[in-house]
């Protein structure tokens, strides 16, 4: 997946990187109980949480700049 869209976090790129995420996210990733790791700056890749909850804290947040678990 390109991970060029999160570099600048108040862009459209942003945004629609972050739809993208998401998207990759709910086809590749390991849900259990419907949750997903974060990888925002807050939770650091190690809280479990909804799809919705994740795209507002990569929005509010920002993307961990040393994630590289792109499923």
């Amino acid at each position: 997946m390109d991970r060029g869209w999160n570099a600048i976090r108040i862009s459209d790129v942003y945004e629609n990187g972050i739809e993208d995420f998401i998207q990759f996210a709910q086809r590749h990733g390991t849900a259990l109980n419907g949750k997903y790791y974060c990888p925002c700056v807050n939770c650091l890749n190690g809280r479990r949480q909804e799809l919705k909850l994740i795209q507002e804290h990569l929005l509010c947040n920002g993307i961990l700049k040393s994630y590289t678990t792109w499923t």
